[in-house]
């Protein structure tokens, strides 16, 4: 039998860490020349791996803007 108030209990919370505010990133393993590594090592030593998601986010967008104009 129903008391007619079980709308008033509150609703039990999963667990977890539930959605982040910034989107996941892809964990992956990358091989490039040293040259490259050396550049950054010198001009961004404390940020470097930011920095490298930087630029290539904005190469990917840049790719991405030139293919759906020329598509246009």
């Amino acid at each position: 039998m129903t008391t007619g108030i079980e709308f008033l209990k509150p609703e039990k919370k999963r667990k977890g860490r539930g959605l982040g505010k910034k989107p996941a990133l892809f964990c992956t393993s990358l091989r490039i020349p040293k040259e490259v590594m050396d550049y950054f090592n010198t001009h961004h030593a404390y940020t470097k791996q930011a920095k490298m998601r930087e630029i290539l986010t904005e190469y990917v967008i840049n790719q991405t803007k030139g293919v759906s104009n020329e598509q246009a």
